[in-house]
């Protein structure tokens, strides 16, 4: 039974695929350095967000002109602080929102208007 638990635990590690951030492998010039990669390989965002006293702001940046997409405040839907400067916490833009990983989102103050 043993050695059966262990077969299936080394294939299991070996089916498990390096991860991956997809982040291209040139930077436009105009997209600062501080700015995280948040997509996938069918394409994403570089997001450069800030917090302060609860209240959230940053800029989007298109990911192959580096042209800003959005830049304002977010409002977090979320009860708890999450570190804006740690890339793996964001999952993906849509437009109007910027997804986390904890399942919570950070929404655009023009996507508030609609």
């Amino acid at each position: 039974m043993k050695g059966l638990i262990v077969t299936l635990l080394a294939l299991t590690l070996l089916a498990c695929e390096p991860v991956s951030t997809y982040e291209p492998s040139v930077r436009p010039d105009n997209v600062p350095i501080s700015a995280l990669w948040v997509g996938g390989p069918d394409g994403g965002v570089y997001a450069k967000i800030s917090e302060s006293n609860g209240s959230y702001s940053g800029t989007i940046y298109f990911d192959s002109t580096g042209e800003v997409w959005y830049e304002g405040s977010f409002t977090y839907t979320g009860q708890d602080k999450f570190d804006v400067t740690e890339g793996s916490g964001y999952s993906a833009w849509d437009g109007d929102i910027l997804y986390l990983v904890n399942g919570q989102q950070l929404i655009s103050s023009s996507a508030e208007k609609m």
